[in-house]
């Protein structure tokens, strides 16, 4: 952790102390961005649902009912930025102890691809110039490097900072949190597919008080199913600054995909 924190401070140095290029072109770079990066809303897809499972709901299935690849959830994709989460009927029966292990699992699952999602959302889903941001940024650059702040993206003070190579490859995202004295910074790993940059994985630290708390990192699988890079699995790694000498794993799978159906979509509110 310590040493990944040293790089981002050297980083920022050299963006606040080298000089600004002379021919950089604001307009030809944002433009770069929008269409160097394998975003799924600039595909042919209106939409997806997909099954959902872990390793660890794999391992309770198993060790109660001798089976693999039932999937508690499912998630929806409609262009270009919904997504929703559905609980699916458990086909067995349990007893009270395993219905509280279920919905342990279950819950922690949710909350798992809750957070994927978000992060899903700027490397893969729609791409790091969602439109609400760019209302209101300010871009800074160097011969190195180019940095754009958004300042007050959700009116509670959150500033969200990205770290560019003049390319428009996303180096590094800082999110800081005021009103809870806590931040994020995020390191995303790309590899080139049909010339485009699509998300590998990505690495977080978060940070209260100055102070690492916990490191998380995660890396992605793809597949290519009707000409669309789709996610296949995400390999988790999470790591808390009380637990120093535990590192804790997990894997998602997302399977059985249907694509472009005809979706109507109900909500419950809870």
């Amino acid at each position: 952790m310590k040493r990944v924190i040293g790089l981002v401070l050297i980083v920022i140095f050299v963006l606040t102390k080298a000089p600004a290029q002379n021919n950089f072109d604001e307009t030809s770079f944002l433009q770069a961005i929008r269409l160097s990066y394998y975003t799924l809303d600039k595909t042919n897809l209106q939409n997806f649902i997909a099954s959902v499972s872990s390793a660890k709901f794999d391992a309770f299935t198993k060790q109660n009912w001798d089976t693999v690849g039932v999937s508690p959830i499912k998630i929806i994709w409609q262009k270009p930025d919904k997504i929703y989460i559905s609980q699916l009927k458990f086909p067995f029966k349990m007893n009270a102890q395993q219905q509280k292990d279920y919905t342990e699992l279950v819950n922690a699952l949710k909350l798992q691809m809750k957070g994927i999602l978000l992060d899903l959302q700027r490397f893969y889903l729609v791409g790091l110039l969602d439109q609400d941001l760019m209302d209101h940024y300010v871009l800074r650059h160097t011969d190195k490097a180019v940095q754009m702040t958004f300042t007050d993206i959700d009116n509670q003070g959150t500033t969200v900072k990205y770290l560019l190579g003049l390319n428009g490859l996303c180096i590094m995202i800082d999110i800081s949190y005021p009103t809870q004295n806590k931040e994020m910074l995020l390191y995303p790993e790309f590899k080139t597919v049909d010339q485009k940059w699509l998300c590998q994985g990505w690495t977080v630290q978060t940070l209260v008080s100055g102070q690492v708390v916990s490191g998380f990192k995660l890396k992605a699988n793809f597949a290519k199913t009707q000409n669309i890079w789709l996610p296949e699995s995400f390999y988790i790694e999470v790591q808390k600054a009380d637990k120093k000498d535990k590192i804790f794993y997990d894997e998602i799978k997302l399977f059985d995909y249907l694509l472009n159906q005809t979706i109507t979509i109900t909500t419950q509110k809870h």
